[in-house]
């Protein structure tokens, strides 16, 4: 078999298996790539086309330390409905940097040879002469585990943390099972608890799968225990968010409703049954409680606001008794609603110990998001509330779109944390709506469909390494192009900056270091040549620059 290779805009023919795909950081971009962008639509091979594949080793295991030899099988059987596969690597910039062409039956394993850090998308693209039949997307990451990292973030001023539904293992969806092939439920759910632990995230909002058949009846934990144990069995600890019993719980005005129960209002004693039993089993592995999901929110709040403070009287003294010693917050706010979150607001003052704000998209949202709640808060008579993000994503809709799910996540971490947030949890580790490819079909998370780390993952490795056991010290610009932050560790300071929009802003930075590291998306160092003054080209991926020996750093 004979295969085309070729990388950073130039081909080498050879046999295959000649050598390992080099792939480093800042490659140059294959100038005439002869695949489909990531921005167009292709038909999803995962939905048309089983007879491509892409596979790493280890069954779903895509994730690998630095200096590890990635290599990744390519199967393209006689039945698919093409003459050849291309394999495409993307960087983290939405570049493609390498390529290799194979012709049909192919059954090979290619190789990469990684240097440093960074997370790679792969394509392999099904072409019938000259028409792409098919797109198979797949990605892996090299960085190394933030295991030992994450005990350091455990004792710091700020936590990072994700939402999973390690407990909706069992659902379907027209695509087929939340489980990636040839995994149990609980394989899934270990491995995507394990994937968030490698990064170093500390806490954890899973869903709370917890099964009551009648009011009669004794509470189920068997699928919740499974679900929030492989969490809390890797060191997390939990975001506790209690909703409410099942829907033969539902007050009675509401039971005529047609749409789905789980939305409305329900009795109080099996309310204040639930909430005892759910807190008492699960609050010694928790950082805090709460109360609920966006209750300003129509599509999960269909009572009256009224009802909701209600069932937040009974869950919030039911909570203190189970557990006193730890802190509740309000259902996250997301202010579709806002005259509830004010009324919310309002009537939980004293009752909370935490403010919880969900806000999606990119950080331009989350900054107008919280100068909102932190007008509405004073407006009620919050002296100085401890906010805190329970969700934040960035839909990666699209291909090309991953890259804004990375860039922002940072950026949104960076601003949460200056403005003094108690932490912030991403939305999600891994969601479970389908693959990546189709138009419209927003995925969330991180981790994908069928396990594989996006760019969102090794930016976030980038960030847990590269900050851990530093504190804020100072906002260095927050202007209409450009955010930049200070951050102290040991010996060091940290200066981040980005645009917060898809461009990029040139700034200078003045310090008193001895020593200078330029720190790229995903971790990756370079020693800059002058620490005393450092010119940065600060773009949409946040940059950081530590700055040795400094006790000073300024923007010019």
């Amino acid at each position: 078999m004979v295969s085309l290779f070729l990388a950073g805009g130039f081909a080498l023919l050879g046999a295959s298996h000649a050598g390992a795909i080099e792939l480093r950081p800042e490659m140059d971009a294959l100038p005439q790539p002869g695949v489909p962008r990531l921005w167009e639509s292709v038909p999803d091979a995962d939905r048309v086309e089983p007879n491509l594949a892409l596979a790493p080793p280890e069954l779903h295991r895509w994730v690998f330390s630095p200096g590890d030899l990635v290599p990744i099988h390519v199967t393209c059987r006689p039945e698919s409905a093409g003459d050849r596969v291309v394999l495409t690597v993307w960087d983290w910039h939405r570049n493609p940097v390498a390529q290799r062409t194979l012709a049909k039956p192919a059954d090979e394993t290619v190789q990469f040879a990684v240097s440093g850090r960074g997370t790679y998308l792969l394509t392999l693209d099904l072409f019938a002469e000259e028409q792409c039949a098919a797109r198979l997307a797949r990605s892996f990451s090299v960085s190394p585990s933030n295991l030992e990292r994450r005990r350091v973030w455990a004792e710091d001023e700020f936590y990072v943390g994700t939402c999973a539904f390690p407990g909706r293992q069992h659902w379907r969806s027209e695509f087929g099972p939340p489980t990636p092939p040839g995994f149990t439920e609980q394989q899934s759910r270990a491995l995507d608890a394990e994937l968030a632990a490698r990064l170093g995230l500390q806490i954890v909002r899973p869903d709370l799968p917890v099964e009551w058949a009648a009011e009669d009846a004794a509470l189920d934990f068997a699928r919740a225990d499974a679900s929030l144990g492989a969490w809390t069995s890797r060191g997390f600890r939990l975001a506790l968010q209690i909703g409410q019993p099942p829907d033969w719980a539902v007050l009675p005005h509401y039971a005529g409703m047609t749409d789905p129960k789980w939305r409305y209002p329900r009795a109080e004693a099996p309310s204040r049954r639930w909430v005892a039993e759910c807190t008492a089993r699960y609050s010694g592995d928790a950082a805090f409680i709460e109360l609920y999901n966006e209750p300003d929110n129509r599509d999960f709040w269909r009572g009256t606001p009224e009802e909701y403070l209600a069932w937040a009287r009974w869950a919030e003294e039911e909570a203190r008794r189970a557990a006193p010693d730890v802190p509740i917050a309000n259902g996250g706010y997301c202010l579709i609603e806002p005259e509830w979150t004010g009324l919310f607001a309002r009537a939980l003052l004293g009752k909370t110990d935490l403010v919880a704000y969900h806000s999606h998209g990119g950080s331009q949202e989350i900054e107008s998001t919280f100068a909102a709640l932190r007008a509405v808060h004073a407006a009620a008579g919050y002296a100085k509330p401890t906010f805190i993000n329970t969700e934040m994503g960035y839909a990666a809709w699209r291909l090309d779109v991953e890259r804004s799910q990375a860039a922002t996540a940072i950026q949104k971490l960076l601003y949460c944390w200056s403005h003094r947030h108690r932490g912030a949890l991403l939305y999600c580790s891994r969601d479970i709506g389908g693959p990546r490819q189709r138009t419209g079909d927003a995925d969330w998370g991180f981790i994908d469909y069928t396990m594989c780390p996006r760019f969102a993952y090794g930016a976030l490795a980038a960030f847990i390494d590269t900050y851990a056991g530093a504190r804020f010290d100072a906002v260095l610009a927050e202007t209409q192009h450009l955010r930049a932050y200070l951050f102290r560790t040991e010996g060091a300071l940290i200066a981040s900056a980005y645009v917060p929009h898809d461009g990029s802003q040139r700034v200078g930075l003045t310090s008193d270091a001895t020593r200078a590291e330029l720190v790229d998306p995903m971790g990756n160092r370079t020693t800059l040549p002058s620490p005393q003054r450092v010119e940065l080209e600060a773009g949409y991926y946040p940059l950081a620059v530590v700055f040795e020996g400094a006790t000073t750093v300024r923007v010019e």
